[in-house]
Parts: C-alpha cells; sequence; structure tokens
C-alpha cells in the first residue's frame, strides 16, 4: 500500500484466490509470473553510489514486507555491474540488501493456500541475473515445475541456463526455426531443421524445454501457424498454447476466420493426450527432404497406440513418403488421420485412411503447407 491502494488494476486478493480455487477444481495448475530483476512503484531517494535520487524507496510498504532501499539495487557497495538491465527500472541486486531472503518469502507466500495458492512459476527476463538466484527461489518453495524466459535462439545458452538453475526455459530456437518456416509461404524453408539441437532445443534436451508459437511478447509467426502447433504438440517437451491463439484468433477448431483450416489446436492436443498418453516418445522416421518431414511417437497400449505425424511444407502439392515405424501398436492396423491441416484453397480435406503391414511401412501424405496426423483407425 505504498502508493494508496492494495488492489491492483487486476483485481483483489480475494478474486486471485477464487479464481485460482476454480482453475483448480477444472485440474488446472496456476502458475505465477515471478519478475525477480527489476522492481517498480519506489519513491525517489538520495542514492550515495549514484550522486543523485534513484526511485529505490519502497519504506512505505505498509506490509512491513521487502521495505527496500538503495542498497537492494545496482549499484550498491558490494556490486557496481548488471547482469542485465531492463527498461531502466531499479535493477535488483541479489548479493547484497534484503532481496534474497524477501523475494524467497514472497514465493513462499504466494504457493501458499492461505495467500493465493500457485503451483509453479514462470520467471520473467532470467537474462538479468545468475542462474543461481532461480535455483534458490525454486528450493525455498518446494522446487515446483518452473520455466524461464531467456530470450535467446543460442541452444548452448539455453541448456546452460537450464542446468544451472534446475527450472525448464521457453525454446526460443525452435520458435525462431518455425517463424523462418511458417512465415515462407512459398515453401522455401527447411523443414527438418526442427529436428537439429542446434536450432530446437526440444531436441537437445526436451525434459526441460518449453516450446511455444506465441505469447503476450513476439507474435511473429504470421503466416500457417497451424504447421508450427503441429510440431509442438506432437513432438517432445513441454508445450504452451498461447490463449489468443485458442480463444481470440479461432485456431482451437481450425482458424482461418471460420474458413476452418483443419481441425484445430484442440484436436492436436486430443492426438498429444489419447493417442501419447501425454508423453510422445519420437521416433523419426524422414527428416532428408526439406519440404516434408515424418515422425511418430511410439504407443503405449491399444487406448494409447501412438501416432505417425506428416508435416508438408510445399506450398502446391501434397507430399509424404513410405516410412517404416517401429511401433508395433500400428503394425497390421487401418490408419487414419485424426488431425489435418492445410492453408491452401481446395486442399483442407483429411488425408484417406492407410494400411500399415505387419513390416511397419506404410504411405503416409499430407495437403501442401499443412499436417496429418495418423493413428489406428476406431478409436
Amino acid at each position: 500500500n505504498q502508493m494508496g491502494t492494495i488492489e491492483t488494476r487486476f483485481g483483489s486478493q480475494a478474486e486471485l484466490k477464487a479464481a485460482i480455487a476454480q482453475y483448480k477444481a477444472y485440474g488446472v495448475a496456476c502458475t505465477a509470473d515471478i519478475v525477480l530483476n527489476h522492481r517498480a512503484g519506489g519513491a525517489s531517494e538520495a542514492n550515495p553510489k549514484t550522486g543523485g535520487s534513484t526511485w529505490t524507496s519502497f519504506a512505505g510498504v505498509l506490509s512491513g514486507k521487502a521495505k527496500w532501499h538503495w542498497d537492494s539495487f545496482h549499484p550498491n557497495n558490494y556490486c557496481g555491474g548488471d547482469e542485465g538491465s531492463f527498461g531502466g527500472y531499479p535493477d535488483v541486486c541479489y548479493a547484497a540488501g534484503s532481496a534474497y531472503t524477501d523475494m524467497k518469502a514472497w514465493l513462499v507466500w504466494l504457493k501458499s493456500t492461505v495467500n493465493a495458492g500457485f503451483d509453479s512459476w514462470r520467471f520473467d527476463y532470467v537474462k538479468g541475473f545468475g542462474a543461481w538466484v532461480v535455483k534458490d527461489m525454486r528450493a525455498a518453495s518446494g522446487n515446483p515445475f518452473s520455466v524461464g524466459e531467456l530470450w535467446d535462439a543460442n541452444t548452448t545458452l539455453l541448456n546452460t541456463w537450464a542446468n544451472g538453475s534446475g527450472a525448464s526455459v521457453f525454446d526460443f530456437a525452435l520458435y525462431y526455426t518455425m517463424k523462418d518456416i511458417c512465415n515462407n509461404t512459398g515453401g522455401g524453408g527447411w523443414l527438418p531443421n526442427v529436428f537439429d539441437p542446434n536450432k530446437s532445443f526440444a531436441a537437445k534436451w526436451d525434459a526441460r524445454a518449453v516450446p511455444f508459437v506465441g505469447n503476450h511478447d513476439t507474435d511473429e509467426i504470421y503466416s500457417d501457424k497451424m504447421m508450427a502447433y503441429a510440431f509442438i504438440l506432437t513432438y517432445k517437451g513441454y508445450p504452451i498454447i498461447y490463449w489468443k491463439d485458442y480463444y481470440n484468433y479461432g485456431l482451437a477448431t481450425g482458424g482461418g476466420a471460420g474458413t476452418g483450416w483443419g481441425n484445430g489446436i484442440k484436436q492436436l492436443v486430443w492426438c498429444r493426450e489419447k493417442l501419447a498418453a501425454g508423453g510422445p516418445n519420437i521416433q523419426v522416421l524422414k527428416s532428408n527432404d526439406g519440404d516434408v518431414i515424418i515422425y511418430g511417437s511410439y504407443g503405449y497400449s491399444t487406448a494409447a497406440p501412438g501416432y505417425i505425424v506428416v508435416i508438408n511444407d510445399n506450398s502446391s502439392v501434397w507430399k509424404g513418403s513410405w516410412v517404416q515405424t517401429g511401433n508395433g501398436y500400428l503394425k497390421n492396423k487401418t490408419l487414419k488421420a485424426y488431425a489435418w491441416s492445410s492453408s491452401k484453397t481446395g486442399q483442407n480435406y483429411a488425408p484417406a485412411n492407410k494400411y500399415c503391414d505387419g513390416n511397419g511401412w506404410v504411405e503416409v501424405y499430407a495437403a501442401p503447407r499443412g499436417y496429418a496426423v495418423y493413428s489406428v483407425n476406431g478409436l
């Protein structure tokens, strides 16, 4: 209540708790967006390290929590440098002052159902401070699932941060790889790049990769976005769906402003959950053609038999291939396309059923600038 109000523009604490409780009633875990790099809302105070005034006084916080001053920010008597500034906001220093202990206490507070009841963390702008900070914050709050926003396409940097923090990381490498493919509507992209561990963190360390197609900060895939969703929702990693794509842009059931480009994100989620038990175990079946990739998930049972995915980057013709799957649940079975899409006029329809023989051989296809997800007919 330093600035005269407790309730934020998003609502009150009671409303937050009620919203979280409602989500949990539907089996949805809730993630808090945690900003550790910088802090806004302070009052002006004299700063002996800068020789002027900075907006670093939080003495007016009536709760008595996190009442910081200039010595909890860069520069101070312990730290002169800043690992990464953001927007001119006062940059928090975790090597001095009370920020380190206060922020750990804050995450514990947020996780408690008495106060809020969050289940997991999204750490904002993690380039601005050491990975050890996230590691310690996670440990203090019970090591919940956490993901960091390290905005960089270098998979080595993503790997180093994930290893140092113990958290997952958004797959910006794959995001930019898919952007280059999807936005090149002439089909000039090299589709197998999505399997390259130098161009896809999901291909490098899938257990720590959080693939995405767009978010509130960046939404640069403006063409054939469903091709990207088809990949992240049927490949390895822990994929997320952008709210606006699902609810505002109509991609939940096909998109295309009502023209129906295939059967949408919702059906792809069904394929992942139903056919691959929520955890695809991937076998790459074709990756030597710039226009088409084919891969599959091994099955887990007759109820979750796995699938074969074809994604076609060509701008005008259906493409596919004969491939041999090692998935025994698909052998000697007729396969049906449960999910499909094409942005090309007159091409947006499900491909025909295909038979997979006893040796695992099957010929599968997808429409231009589209995809198809095949599995056992009759599920």
